[in-house]
């Protein structure tokens, strides 16, 4: 294959087998949490009272979403539609940013975390260069509405945030129903457990949901009573899920996407998203609810049906490296992907990912970091990845595959894509931020375009 004859006279030299085995100072394993919560778990996440959850997967044609301008650094208001800034949220120092979201991204997914990247993620301490984890917007909770910093998330269905009794949540701004005149005990236990040792437990109630100029009433919500170092270090105040029904870890509930939909609060059934990189006032992109906005991308949505509406779940045909001056190479990778905003990395299943990794020289399968790569992959091939989905090719350059140094392998430094043991691809942040998506719930299909930035 060319990759053989011409990429490799671009590569340098590289012999990993002098470094490829981790220092053995510096690594431990996790201390068990004795705080940490237990009971039947359902995906990790342990929950009483479990019951199979209703899907609500009932779709209605809509007509086309109509343009709309943009005005980046304000919020659009209107008729049944409004746009909401994010900001890029960055790893706390200490933490090994890349290692924790290949965990949560696992886990999150109900998939097996392999036991080496548990010793490694705590004691692997970096310096913060500037590789976005978590995208939040302003998100109010009761009524009047008390504002709080919620990661938007497709791969999740639920809402959850501190609560006044979280005496350990100090960084966050804590929600307090007594203030709210909409607020109803509902008292379930509640909780999230990952495998890096990061965890929040506590109780449901139900209030307003208040987003843009949108209110939805009576949304069952999560509030953490107690939560592990990482969440207390965390900047964002807790999660917004912009799922399905079916998909929420709290049984039986009605997603904040669905209680929208079947209440038809926006003129469109439809969110935009928009990501890119930071600008010096924090602007991260955009989460339009109810339009699109055709200033942001190139050319024209290319529409994709859904091929299991209770996940944002469509079909990639494959996978392509494309170098400058040289050419394509086509890679053995095509099944069923999840569209995860939640998720940094781009997950596959162990062969896609040597598969993916085949196409970079030099890349490496690290026993315990996972796969990594030369620090300069972007210069020894310059170019793109395209993803073959629904007829049309959206490209992720290189260059963004490569995140932060790997801590004592001078030179080397982590791959956005990762392996897991699964049945479908994650498409994360990775690929959000070179492509525009409108996610469709009345037709059960998204639009992808490449951004404009």
């Amino acid at each position: 294959m060319w990759k053989h004859l011409t990429i490799a006279t671009l590569a340098f030299d590289m012999l990993l087998s002098a470094v490829i085995a981790a220092p053995g100072a510096g690594l431990y394993a996790l201390d068990a949490l004795d705080d940490a919560p237990v009971g039947p778990m359902l995906g990790g996440l342990p929950v009483t009272g479990m019951n199979n959850a209703a899907d609500n997967d009932k779709d209605t044609n809509i007509p086309a979403p109509a343009d709309v301008s943009s005005n980046e650094n304000t919020q659009l208001t209107g008729n049944g539609w409004f746009k909401v800034p994010i900001t890029a949220h960055k790893s706390p120092k200490g933490q090994v940013s890349t290692i924790s979201a290949r965990i949560r991204a696992l886990e999150k997914h109900n998939l097996s975390v392999p036991g080496k990247w548990l010793q490694a993620v705590e004691k692997l301490p970096i310096k913060e260069y500037g590789y976005g984890i978590e995208y939040y917007g302003e998100v109010g909770i009761g009524t009047p509405p008390q504002k709080f910093k919620l990661d938007f998330d497709t791969g999740s269905g639920d809402v959850w945030l501190a609560g006044e009794d979280c005496a350990v949540c100090s960084r966050h701004k804590k929600f307090n129903p007594r203030n709210s005149s909409t607020h109803k005990a509902e008292g379930r236990k509640w909780g999230i457990s990952y495998g890096d040792g990061s965890f929040a437990t506590g109780y449901t109630i139900r209030d307003t949901v208040s987003i843009g100029n949108l209110t939805v009433p009576n949304q069952v919500i999560g509030l953490a009573t107690s939560e592990s170092r990482a969440y207390q270090q965390d900047t964002v105040d807790g999660l917004l899920g912009l799922s399905y029904s079916g998909v929420s870890f709290i049984p039986g509930v009605t997603t904040f996407l669905d209680n929208i939909n079947e209440n038809d609060y926006l003129k469109q059934p439809i969110f935009s998203v928009y990501i890119k990189e930071k600008d010096k006032n924090d602007y991260a992109g955009e989460y339009l609810f109810g339009d699109i906005d055709h200033s942001k991308f190139e050319g024209e949505l290319t529409w994709v049906p859904l091929s299991t509406p209770k996940f944002w779940e469509i079909n990639l045909d494959g996978v392509s490296l494309n170098v400058e001056g040289v050419g394509k190479e086509q890679m053995e990778i095509s099944g069923p992907a999840i569209l995860d905003t939640g998720t940094t990395l781009i997950v596959m299943d162990e062969k896609q990912a040597t598969e993916f990794h085949r196409g970079i020289p030099s890349a490496e399968k690290s026993e315990i970091y996972g796969w990594i790569l030369p620090t300069n992959t972007d210069q020894l091939i310059p170019g793109n990845i395209s993803f073959a989905i629904g007829g049309a090719e959206f490209s992720v350059p290189v260059k963004n595959l490569v995140r932060e140094p790997v801590k004592g392998l001078d030179g080397w430094s982590f791959s956005a894509v990762t392996s897991g043991a699964s049945n479908f691809i994650i498409i994360g942040d990775v690929f959000f931020r070179s492509n525009y998506i409108t996610f469709d719930r009345g037709n059960a299909r998204v639009g992808i375009a490449p951004s404009k930035h």
